[in-house]
């Protein structure tokens, strides 16, 4: 299995470094703020969905929050 992965990453290395080809490529600004949006979005979706699961985890468990007191 070690052999196996070993392998994989010089695959990878081979392909993002050594075979280094120019692009001839170009990402317009409205295109850039749509792909950083689309990630931000993907990474607050997977925030949430842990908050989600974790609340509904606490809840089966029965451990909740302990209420807070005002201090007036």
């Amino acid at each position: 299995m070690k052999k196996l992965l070993n392998i994989v990453f010089i695959i990878f290395l081979y392909l993002i470094f050594i075979n280094n080809q120019e692009a001839h490529a170009y990402v317009n600004p409205g295109s850039g703020s749509y792909i950083f949006q689309a990630v931000i979005g993907g990474i607050l979706a997977i925030a949430a969905l842990f908050k989600k699961l974790f609340v509904s985890l606490f809840g089966l468990l029965g451990i909740k929050k302990a209420p807070e007191q005002d201090n007036e």
